[in-house]
């Protein structure tokens, strides 16, 4: 007979002795007893198959560290033995198996032990399934009660440690089965493995459980809801004083150790909860990336298969998100310099990496009484960008092929077209002196009037086409019908906004903003990795030209006060957007460095209403917490130049005013075919006629208007954050 036969023999009979002194009811039993032959048939040439544990994905921050989770059915973080402390290791099997190391899976001196130590207590202290036995029943044979289970449980336990120590030395065999429990067991709470449960009770990992943190985790083994520290502290210290006498019988503490943790005190409160599929406290950047891996379909070809990987499939997710810059942005959002005058106001606060698209920080949402959280940094509407606009028109004109030192009228337009545009101002767009002025000091001076005709000029299909290019996703076909469209006549998002503008920063090669750098499978195998584009959005000379005029708004324009420390070249655009009344309710700041660009807007995301305090504009209150974010961002870092563009041309051409030209429908849309011609050296496409740049010049006058709009947009409805 063999050894493990004979152990499980054995077993059986001391079994049935514990169940006699337990006072089993007879005719309960008897029916049990003709079904254990069958339950105990030992196979020993078996294999068997533990299932693989279901396991949380783990979100990292940018270096590594990490930073969120994403958990499903089950919070567990699977972690190897080495990774347990000491204490918790020795507490589990003082309680749970103190012959661990001795038995072959069945060990009937731990069954004789219970029997007598629950004889005595009067209530079930100690069991005598060993640890292997255990582990069975988690995972393989389940909890029913009954005689034909545990020795089922018995056989199964046997079998497992042959097949885990053949070929092997015991010791090491052991140490897996032993791994595999802690990583197994629940202890309440939704937390499954002692990982799980040292970071939500405690809030540190389970290397640095000691003595008090093991008693009160191992006290959950037996009985997690009924023994939980929280819900019913008396008892759970009733429970810790038998685990502690345990220990110390034991010989792993003293009496006098064991009494000392009996003072400490039991946890509270949950200091790390889990992060569920449909959790609600997720924080936005744990729903971004769950919500961008939801889409992915290198990672599964449906949706529902994506939702398991991401949240059962231990995935390992290195996110975009730079802690410092996170902090930083936070704080800047709470500097909100209207905020007294206007409680209902946020400050959106997105951050993008030029090179890359990477969102290295983002205050995307907010929380409305009666409404709980709402986007603001991707709202589904979207808010009027006012001036900060202008870049796209700009944009659309370099590519024409005009240059920042070209001029353009800068006069309100002929009242002959207000009709027809449903426009009744008299004087549209407001704040204009007339006379022309250079693109450039169009750009920094916020010209409304040389706006929107540069935009008749070029067309506004030619706008939106520059904007879906850089990734403007609310723009649609009939946007370019709007003459206003260039002043804030449309709705953008923060978030897009930033990586637009970084766009311009990366030399005209646009990269989507995103949240996943990595994603590495439990085996460590890469399943993604971001490569940053290569293709042109826009020219490399049009990005550099744009960079040259948007420089201009901080350095002495609608933004002069936003130059950063140490001499740091920086580039960006103002925005205001007015309401009806003739108060402002949209103001923004969207500016880069060669390292960094960041879209500031503040606003009240319940719906567009008029801001108090005196002159709230782009460049006085949005432009200021752009500043509070970016000056020390900054701190520290190389000071980079932005690069040189081709020879602008010097001769200051005036460019034709299509409002006083006879022009067609399609050369009005900018719908019409388009010539090619060269500016320094790069590609663009220009319309012809109206649109390509006069041969005559005249002087410039600088004609500089002020940041607000006039235009009112529609009125956003606040988006519910997921």
């Amino acid at each position: 007979m063999s050894r493990p036969l004979s152990l499980l023999l054995r077993f059986t009979a001391i079994t049935l002795v514990g169940a006699c002194v337990f006072a089993l009811i007879a005719s309960l039993l008897i029916p049990e007893m003709t079904n254990i032959s069958g339950a105990g048939s030992y196979n020993e040439g078996a294999e068997i198959a533990l299932p693989d544990l279901l396991q949380g994905s783990v979100i990292t921050d940018m270096n590594g560290k990490p930073s969120g989770s994403l958990v499903g059915s089950e919070n567990r973080v699977i972690i190897p033995l080495s990774q347990v402390s000491t204490q918790m290791q020795q507490a589990v099997l003082a309680v749970e198996d103190s012959d661990f190391y001795l038995h072959h899976g069945v060990s009937a001196k731990s069954v004789l032990r219970a029997v007598r130590a629950n004889s005595a207590a009067g209530s079930v202290s100690q069991g005598g399934s060993t640890i292997t036995q255990q582990l069975v029943k988690l995972s393989l044979v389940g909890n029913e009660q009954s005689m034909k289970r545990k020795v089922k449980e018995a056989s199964l336990a046997l079998q497992l440690e042959q097949q885990f120590c053949k070929d092997r030395p015991r010791r090491d065999c052991k140490d897996e089965i032993l791994e595999r429990y802690l990583n197994t067991v629940y202890l309440g709470r939704g937390a499954y493995g002692v990982e799980a449960a040292a970071q939500m009770y405690f809030g540190k990992s389970a290397a640095e459980l000691d003595w008090g943190d093991a008693a009160v985790l191992t006290s959950l083994i037996r009985n997690p809801t009924g023994y939980d520290p929280i819900r019913f502290p008396e008892v759970a210290t009733r429970r810790r004083h038998v685990v502690l006498g345990r220990i110390a019988e034991v010989g792993a503490i003293t009496d006098q150790e064991a009494a000392l943790l009996e003072e400490t005190p039991l946890p509270s409160e949950i200091v790390k909860s889990s992060s569920s599929a449909t959790a609600q406290d997720l924080t936005y950047f744990e729903r971004k990336v769950r919500d961008e891996l939801l889409r992915a379909e290198w990672l599964a070809p449906t949706e529902a298969l994506r939702r398991e990987r991401i949240f059962n499939g231990g995935l390992v997710i290195t996110s975009t998100l730079d802690p410092r810059a996170q902090l930083l942005a936070e704080a800047a959002s709470a500097s909100n310099p209207i905020k007294k005058a206007n409680p209902e106001t946020v400050a959106a606060v997105a951050v993008v990496e030029p090179s890359s698209g990477a969102v290295r920080a983002v205050v995307g949402q907010t929380d409305l009484p009666g409404q709980g959280l709402v986007e603001i940094a991707t709202p589904q509407v979207g808010r009027s960008p006012g001036s900060s606009f202008k870049a796209f028109t700009l944009l659309a004109a370099l590519e024409a092929g005009y240059s920042i030192r070209d001029s353009i009228l800068a006069a309100p337009a002929p009242q002959k077209l207000y009709k027809g545009w449903g426009i009744k101002d008299s004087s549209w767009p407001s704040g204009c002196k007339g006379g022309t002025v250079e693109l450039a000091k169009a750009t920094s001076s916020s010209n409304n009037c040389a706006f929107a005709r540069l935009q008749a000029a070029v067309g506004g299909a030619k706008v939106v086409d520059v904007a879906r290019r850089l990734g403007l996703n609310t723009l649609t076909d009939e946007s370019a019908d709007y003459p206003s469209l260039t002043l804030g006549g449309t709705t953008v998002r923060p978030l897009e906004m930033a990586a637009a503008y970084a766009a311009i920063a990366n030399d005209g090669v646009y990269n989507p903003a995103h949240f996943v750098t990595k994603v590495t499978d439990q085996t460590g195998a890469v399943l993604f990795e971001y490569v940053p584009a290569t293709e042109q959005a826009i020219s490399v000379d049009v990005a550099r030209q744009a960079t040259v005029a948007l420089q201009g708004v901080v350095t002495g324009g609608t933004y002069k006060g936003g130059s950063l420390p140490n001499r740091q070249p920086a580039a960006g655009k103002t925005g205001t957007n007015e309401a009806a009344g003739g108060e402002n309710t949209d103001v923004w700041f969207v500016g880069f460095t060669p390292q960094i660009s960041t879209a500031v807007w503040i606003g009240n995301p319940a719906g567009q209403t008029e801001m108090k305090g005196g002159r709230v504009q782009g460049g006085t209150v949005a432009g200021k917490v752009w500043h509070t974010f970016m000056a020390p961002y900054l701190q520290g870092k190389t000071v980079q130049q932005f690069a040189t563009p081709g020879r602008i041309k010097t001769s200051r051409k005036v460019i034709p005013d299509p409002w006083t030209k006879t022009m067609s429908a399609a050369e009005k849309s900018g719908a019409t075919s388009t010539t090619k011609t060269t500016i320094a050296g790069s590609s663009t496409s220009r319309p012809p006629g109206s649109s390509t740049p006069a041969a005559t010049t005249a002087p410039t006058t600088a004609a500089p208007a002020p940041d607000p709009e006039p235009i009112p947009t529609p009125e956003p409805v606040p988006e519910p954050a997921p």
